[in-house]
């Protein structure tokens, strides 16, 4: 029986001597409250923003470091409401010009090489769309109408109405006009006329921005059964 006790009693000693050691330890390093475990489902800081289901992942000198919906973040404890920073009280001095500091969100997939290819090879960049051919608008200018008719002894002409649709003045050639005989034949424009006393013949016609002209536009000496004017290509 006394064999018994003495044994019983070694055993608590021993445990004694373990603890003991293991709490001033505990004590000399003055770690701080234990990250909170279970996330808070709403936390107002003081400069308004709202956080959810935040979770504190570190306890530094002047901040926190939480993991919330919003992200990774690092808090300020001055911008803290006073039920959290009772929690995790300033350690030192804020640092001049401190501020909160938004960490970038942890990126699963980082951008790198495709399967299968290497390192150094480049990936092939896909081929850029041209823009369907219009051929009622060049250069934001729009062929609004077109009426066939003869200036002096040219009879293949038309009087054409084009407006510029920019905010800039845009400047057209005659050869970028053509007129297209119902026969499916393109003649391209010669000379743009202004009619008037006397008329005014141009080598070009610039449109003012948002403006329009209504103009002859020779294509032919001889008569044209003309079907449609358009932009060339």
């Amino acid at each position: 029986m006394r064999l018994m006790k003495r044994t019983a009693l070694s055993a608590c000693l021993l445990v004694a001597c373990l603890l003991v050691p293991a709490a001033t330890r505990a004590a000399d390093t003055g770690a701080g409250p234990t990250p909170t475990p279970t996330p808070i489902p709403s936390l107002k800081l003081n400069d308004g923003r709202v956080l959810h289901n935040v979770q504190v992942r570190a306890n530094q000198d002047s901040s926190i470091v939480v993991l919330a919906s919003e992200g990774l973040l690092k808090i300020a404890k001055t911008n803290l409401p006073k039920e959290i920073a009772d929690a995790y009280p300033v350690k030192s001095p804020p640092a001049q010009g401190g501020s909160d500091m938004v960490m970038q969100p942890f990126n699963p997939n980082p951008p790198g090489p495709a399967p299968g290819q290497s390192p150094n090879e480049k990936p092939t960049p896909k081929p850029t769309r041209k823009p369907a051919f219009n051929p009622a608008v060049y250069k934001g200018c729009t062929i609004v109408s077109f009426q066939p008719r003869a200036w002096q002894t040219s009879l293949g002409c038309a009087q054409v109405v084009i407006r510029n649709d920019t905010e800039e003045p845009a400047t057209i050639y005659p050869g970028e006009l053509f007129a297209i005989t119902t026969d499916g034949v393109r003649h391209p424009g010669r000379i743009i006329v202004a009619d008037g006393d006397p008329p005014t013949i141009k080598r070009q016609e610039t449109i003012s921005a948002g403006g329009s002209v209504d103009e002859i536009v020779t294509f032919s000496n001889d008569a044209l059964d003309i079907s449609y004017v358009q932009w060339a290509r």
